[in-house]
Formats: C-alpha cells, structure tokens, sequence
C-alpha cells in the first residue's frame, strides 16, 4: 500500500511538470514566445506530495528550466515563470548550489530581473552552503546594477570569509569601501563574475557587458581630458585629437566594439557610435513604466 502512495505521490509532483513541457513545446512549435507558465505547483505543495523524492523532483524541474535559458523568444512573463520555477527547484533542494548561481545569473543578464536574481542568492545565503560564490554574485547585482557599494562590500566580504575564495576576494572588498561609481572597479568586478561563470551563454552577455563598462571608463577618463583642456585653453576642444596634441591624452582610446568615440564641439558631449546611450542604473520600478 505503501509503494502506492508514493508512485501516486511522485505522479501528482511531475503532473505540473508534465504539464509546463508541454506548454513549452506548444509555444516553440508554434514560433512564439515563452509566457505565463504559471503550471507549476508551489516548492512547498511540491516538497509535501513528493514523500522523500525531493532531489529527484527537482532534478526534473531543473531539465526543463535549462531549456528555455537564453531563449531568445522569452517574455518578461516567461522570465517571472522561470523565477518561480527556481524557487521551486531551491525549496525542494536547498543544496542545488547550481540553480542559485546560474539561476540568478540568468534573471539579471538575461533578464534584468534583479529583485528576483536576489532572492534567489539571498535564498541560497540562508541555506548556509559555504558557497563563496553565491554571496559574491549577490554583492555583483548590488555593485553593477543597483549602485548599492555599501551592500555590495557587505556580500564581497561574506563570501571572502567562506572556505575555497580566491585570494583576490579580500581585496576586492576592501576597495568597494573606498571606491564607489569606478569604472576600473567595476571592470575587475565583472570579470571576475565572467571567470566565475561555466555557462557560454551567460559568458557571451557577460563579455558584451565588459566591453559596455570599457566604453563608460573611456568616456569618463575623456570628459575629465575635456575638462583639463578648457581649464588650460579657455575654450572648448573642436575636436578629440587636440586632446593628444596637447598633451593631455596620450592616445584616443580604442572603441572596443570597433566603433569610435566622438565629441560635440558645442556641448562637450562624448559619445560612442556602438553604444549611442550610457550605462543606466538599474530601478526597480523602471521596466513597468516603460512597458
């Protein structure tokens, strides 16, 4: 009788499972986009009817959440499915290290769902795995996206104190006390995050979000050049080569999506063709208003 139970149980676990995949393939099928898979049983309901099967069910969740990472064709409702699907793996195995890293590296690269990104790692944090590297993405979302220094030095310094960091973790803490909104630093910080990181395709929108950062310390390091010549000249520079003519700059820094940096003799506006816009600071309530 007993064996029953738990057959029916593990059925009853994977029915909504099930139920999601086949949504999923539905909407491929058809060419659109991931939406609102709301399918899913919540982690607690699942964890009840499960009986002893958690990691199994999990394990199974997990494969199906792994197909829609990086697809293209997925909503902003999809992305809310997937974070409740992450919710759901981590209840039913608080140890699954990989859907607390992945899984939030996913939400805010892919995504920028930066809220969701951090419960999930604050999620991962009360598990009390003695992961370094869940704190540590968690102090990233605070420093790269929410301009929060003094909580992102908070979570660097959590992970520095946990078994298997590097010996640049420590240090790293240490300068996000006394440097805040630093290029430089935030350059190091996201490449630390991209050496951390084992998925390509997070890797990939990594890289473009270096390249992103270099461009902001090139267009900073300019403005201050921009600066210092019309202190020296009381004028404003026509254009970027006097810069170095004069000494102030050595070279005109390489764009390095391969575009080029340009000035507005009128306003001294710098710029760059790739990436017309500067880099925003995340706001939680920015993607609502805009949609």
């Amino acid at each position: 009788m007993k064996i029953v139970w738990i057959v029916l149980a593990v059925v009853v676990a994977m029915a909504g499972v099930h139920r999601l995949q086949v949504s999923i393939d539905e909407q491929r099928s058809e060419g659109t986009a991931v939406r609102s898979l709301m399918h899913l049983p919540d982690g607690e309901v699942l964890k009840f009817v499960s009986l002893g099967y958690q990691n199994v069910v999990a394990d199974l969740i997990w494969l199906r959440i792994i197909q829609v990472f990086g697809d293209r064709t997925v909503t902003e409702d999809g992305y809310n499915w997937i974070y409740n699907a992450l919710d759901a793996v981590t209840t039913l195995d608080p140890q699954f290290v990989q859907a607390y890293l992945a899984g939030s590296m996913t939400l805010t690269v892919m995504a920028d769902h930066v809220e969701q990104s951090n419960r999930i790692l604050e999620k991962g944090i009360a598990a009390d795995l003695e992961e370094w590297r869940i704190p540590f993405t968690l102090g990233f979302n605070y420093f790269n996206f929410l301009r929060d220094y003094r909580h992102a030095a908070k979570y660097v310094e959590m992970a520095a104190t946990m078994p298997g960091t590097p010996d640049w973790l420590p240090l790293l803490a240490a300068r996000l006390h006394v440097q805040a909104d630093a290029p430089q630093l935030a350059l190091e910080f996201i490449t630390r995050v991209y050496e951390a990181t084992t998925d390509e395709g997070l890797k990939a929108k990594l890289e473009i979000r270096i390249k992103e950062v270099m461009i902001e310390r090139d267009l900073m390091a300019m403005k201050r050049a921009v600066e210092r010549y019309q202190v020296r000249h009381g004028s404003r520079p026509e254009r970027l080569s006097q810069l170095v003519e004069t000494g102030i700059l050595k070279h005109i820094p390489l764009e390095p999506f391969g575009g080029t940096y340009t000035l507005d003799s009128e306003t001294t506006e710098l710029s760059s063709s790739s990436r017309p816009e500067r880099m925003k600071v995340y706001h939680p309530h920015q993607r609502k208003q805009d949609g």
